[in-house]
């Protein structure tokens, strides 16, 4: 089974996946597939030279994650250029690592909705938490600027629309005992739909 899992940006969707995992889920991150598909030599890693040129290459030939992400963040066409290079990758690689219909799959993806990967999931979970704790949660976990992370937020369809589309919400802007307890009650519940 698999369940996507999304939230706006540093919302606690590793949190909340990990504590899945410690039920029993097997976790599938899309930030490390991403990560995974552009080592190289990779194909995407190609394309994406091709596309947006070679000052994105760090000297060593890997890819500059935060100089891309930069250059693409301020133009929507470059960011949909860029989606259209690497999510048909991601989505291939999400199915392949989890094709066990056994096991419950927790697919931590930002853009969950954004990618039409709701699509392919079994059901979808939304962690929420407050602009201003998501804001300063990013700044001391990626080290980046409110601005950086607003210029995200703006690529990512808001809140109040992500929360229409999910089967479930997960809030997290209490203490982590309590999102524990959400995250308890929902494993339950998808236990129960595994074993019909």
């Amino acid at each position: 089974m698999r369940i996507g899992v999304t939230g706006i940006y540093a919302s606690g969707k590793g949190t909340v996946c990990s504590m899945f995992e410690q039920l029993g889920a097997i976790v599938i991150d899309t930030d490390i597939i991403a990560r995974d598909i552009v080592i190289p030599p990779s194909p995407v890693l190609t394309t994406l030279v091709n596309t947006f040129g070679n000052d994105i290459l760090n000297p060593d030939g890997t890819l500059n994650r935060r100089y891309l992400a930069q250059k693409v963040f301020s133009n929507k066409k470059l960011v949909e250029t860029l989606n259209a290079i690497t999510h048909p990758a991601i989505l291939q690689e999400v199915m392949k690592r989890s094709h066990d219909a056994n096991n419950i799959y927790m697919i931590n993806t930002p853009l969950l909705f954004e990618t039409e990967f709701y699509t392919y999931m079994d059901k979808n979970i939304v962690v929420i938490a407050d602009t201003q704790q998501v804001l300063t949660r990013g700044v001391l976990r990626d080290g980046i600027t409110e601005e950086e992370i607003k210029a995200r937020l703006n690529h990512q369809i808001s809140l109040k629309e992500k929360m229409k589309m999910a089967d479930y919400i997960i809030d997290n802007s209490g203490s982590l005992e309590n999102t524990k307890k959400q995250v308890e009650e929902l494993w339950k519940t998808l236990i129960l739909m595994k074993g019909r």
